[in-house]
């Protein structure tokens, strides 16, 4: 098969799976744009075995074999990073929204349900949404 016989195989398989893909929305669209991560300077502690054998042929039978160990400290800190008192003020804040807005949706989600001992915590965290009654408008 020649090069453009593959070269329309493989543009006529892109498409086909064009048709089939859906596009994916995050759920809170709103508050997905924002940055999470904070990154500040940080300590690590490591270790490391090892073992080597080595065979040196200087005429006769010499091996030699070695156990290593090696324990140390990692101090890390990123340069440049936004990560002020202000920064995690305003990630708690987003974090704590989208946990609100999330539970919202749940509780409006399942409101009319008869929620069993199973589900007491999300009773417990819905007990106190409510709708608003409907305001009637009237044009005179």
């Amino acid at each position: 098969m020649s090069g453009v016989g593959r070269g329309i195989i493989v543009l006529a398989i892109v498409l086909l799976a064009g048709l089939y893909a859906n596009t994916v929305h995050g759920a809170n669209e709103y508050l997905n744009g924002m940055s999470s991560t904070c990154e500040t300077a940080r300590i690590e502690f490591y270790s490391e075995v090892g073992k080597s054998d080595s065979d040196y042929s200087n005429g006769d039978d010499n091996d030699f074999t070695s156990d290593r160990g090696t324990l140390g400290v990692r101090l890390t800190v990123p340069l440049g990073s936004p990560c002020t008192d202000e920064m995690k003020e305003i990630m708690l804040d987003n974090e704590k929204l989208k946990q609100e807005l999330e539970m919202l949706k749940m509780c409006a989600r399942y409101k009319d349900l008869e929620l069993g001992p199973n589900f007491a915590t999300v009773r417990e965290m819905c007990k106190d949404v409510k709708s608003n009654p409907k305001k009637t408008t009237t044009n005179n």
